[in-house]
């Protein structure tokens, strides 16, 4: 496995397309009214499971002090819950609300709406290759770990 002959540029320019597209990094407002970009994020890896400040802020490459500032918006809104593990009472558990779980489809909803959008303009030709290489770029996404960029 390597780079042998795929220039990284294209791998970085469609990361920015991305981006671009998505509106994710071209101003201060997400698809979801009353989220910041940053908050879409944090509610789409939370998604519909229940983690521990710790774990979540682990998963986002951020110290936990960190984690509890970005989340204290979301819990004033009711987006987020912070609840005692009853397990493990010197544990945070954190999860959507049912507010926060409509947000969640929502996002869902319009990043569906983007992809489909892109996946229109690919040749029905391509497709097989297209989902090929998307699903093998998920993977070594998935298995990379970015410090200190």
């Amino acid at each position: 496995m390597g780079v042998a002959c795929i220039d990284p540029i294209i791998l970085n320019e469609l990361i920015n397309e991305i981006l671009v597209k998505s509106t994710i990094l071209s101003s201060d407002k997400s698809f979801v009214e009353g989220l910041t970009p940053r908050q879409a994020h944090i509610v789409m890896l939370i998604d519909k499971g229940c983690f521990r400040n710790g774990d979540l802020a682990a998963r986002l490459g951020i110290e936990p002090s960190t984690l509890t500032r970005l989340l204290d918006p979301l819990v004033k809104n009711g987006v987020v819950s912070r609840n005692l593990n009853p397990d493990n009472r010197r544990e945070i558990l954190i999860q959507l609300t049912e507010y926060g779980l409509g947000m969640l489809q929502e996002l869902h909803g319009k990043m569906l709406h983007v992809c489909n959008a892109v996946l229109d303009k690919v040749p029905d030709s391509d497709m097989d290759q297209v989902e090929a290489g998307i699903h093998a770029l998920l993977h070594a996404f998935k298995q990379t770990t970015f410090h200190g960029i």
